[in-house]
């Protein structure tokens, strides 16, 4: 057996031997009574931020200013602490209601560990984790130490070899038109939202922008940074400005600053499409969300596996005894997590998409003597954002348990989830 599927089976052993995480998850019928909720593991997003890029780099695309944020490029916003404030403090409700954490108070506060990325929104996203989980007492976040790229959320174990670059631009190259058929419509809309135009609604703009999104071809180019490639032309383009809509969306900007003026609540939702497109053919490419989300796979893996099985591994995150371990990250990590397990959902009316503060989670139960993981992904709503909607059991985000592929419905035993990487 080769090193590579030798790590991939002991990874998928691993998650087995672990279990799922996450919001409420509701007993269903068939459950057996006699099992209880061990430990959650949850893989979230960080909340709502401004757009990475620099003002002066946006407004070269769109044909008047685009709307001044008050946090810098890539920071989350006050509203996005809000959100994941009421979060958190749902997924203390939900935890509670299974009985791993206690409803209020501080008792239980050490048995939660955070883990974020180093930047600015991933660390103040886990702080408005804690504060909603335990607002009197709310846990410390850990962080690699002296900033820089974790790579557990970043990244690979090695540098891609040759081989392994060639397959993925092949592999990227081989669903371009695909993903463009879909697209194209979209990216039209969005050069008219650029304009300042309704899309679908001829209209002569005031000024062109000084950059069109078509003035070259979607295609594979060499990485940057951690990444082994990139895609270049109007696809990345125009994801990365749906996503600022919807993050002004999501900020509760005024309507009037939305788009221009011409983004309102449907059509941030029917642009978002863009964003998914290209999410699925960039992160969800099996050979790159290989590369990029093995690490994170692991680390999630052997975390549950160091709690089911009382055995320490230098690849789980938090003390063994903790009931709850969140990895706070980014959508890149979602995606090709998501695709290494062959994981899809539809919430809010969109295919696989990774809103703000998306969660991932892993929950590992204990059955009679067994032990099985059952899988959760859960969002806050474009319109529970909108209106910073507080978050109860009977207000709950959108939740949608997942399936592995060839594993029964909601849950994996260690054989069919090892058959999944032979």
């Amino acid at each position: 057996m080769s090193s590579s599927k030798f790590l991939l089976l002991t990874i998928v052993s691993g998650l087995l031997a672990s279990g799922q995480a996450a919001d409420a998850v509701t007993r269903k019928p068939g459950h057996p009574m006699d099992e209880q909720l061990v430990m959650t593991v949850v893989l979230s997003r960080h909340g709502v931020r401004s757009p990475t890029w620099a003002p002066e780099r946006l407004n070269r695309y769109s044909a008047t200013p685009w709307p001044t944020w008050q946090a810098q490029p890539g920071y989350l916003t006050d509203r996005g602490f809000q959100l994941l404030e009421r979060f958190g403090s749902y997924n203390r409700a939900a935890l509670a209601q299974h009985g791993l954490l206690s409803s209020e108070g501080c008792s239980d506060a050490s048995s939660v560990y955070i883990w974020a990325d180093t930047d600015q929104r991933t660390l103040e996203s886990g702080k408005a984790l804690a504060k909603g989980l335990f607002p009197a007492c709310p846990p410390e976040v850990h962080s690699q130490p002296g900033g820089g790229n974790d790579p557990i959320f970043h990244a690979r174990d090695t540098a891609p070899t040759a081989r392994q670059t060639q397959q993925i631009q092949q592999d990227l190259q081989a669903r371009i038109p695909a993903a463009m058929a879909k697209a194209d419509p979209l990216i039209d809309e969005m050069q008219q939202i650029l304009q300042g135009c309704k899309p679908g609604v001829a209209c002569t703009p005031a000024r062109k922008p000084e950059h069109l999104l078509r003035e070259s071809a979607t295609a594979v180019s060499p990485g940057r940074g951690d990444r082994a490639v990139d895609l270049l032309g109007p696809l990345p383009l125009a994801s990365s400005f749906s996503e600022d809509l919807l993050l002004e969306y999501a900020d509760d900007m005024p309507e009037q600053q939305l788009g221009w003026g011409n983004a309102g609540s449907s059509e941030v939702k029917h642009i978002l499409d863009l964003h998914t497109i290209y999410f699925d053919l960039i992160h969800r490419t099996p050979s790159m969300a290989q590369l990029e989300a093995t690490s994170m796979l692991r680390h999630i893996a052997m975390t549950l596996s160091q709690r089911a099985t009382g055995t320490p591994s230098p690849d789980a995150v938090g003390p063994g005894d903790a009931k709850v371990v969140y990895f706070v990250g980014h959508d890149t990590n979602l995606a090709g997590v998501a695709s290494l397990l062959g994981v899809h959902w539809k919430l809010d009316g969109r295919d696989d998409d990774t809103p703000p503060g998306t969660q991932l989670a892993f929950q590992l139960w204990r059955v009679g003597h067994r032990y099985e993981i059952r899988i959760q992904v859960a969002m806050q709503t474009l319109e529970q954002m909108r209106h910073l909607e507080q978050l109860t059991l009977t207000s709950p985000p959108a939740r949608q348990e997942l399936t592995v592929p060839t594993c029964a419905p909601q849950q994996c035993n260690v054989e069919q989830f090892v058959s999944l990487h032979p």
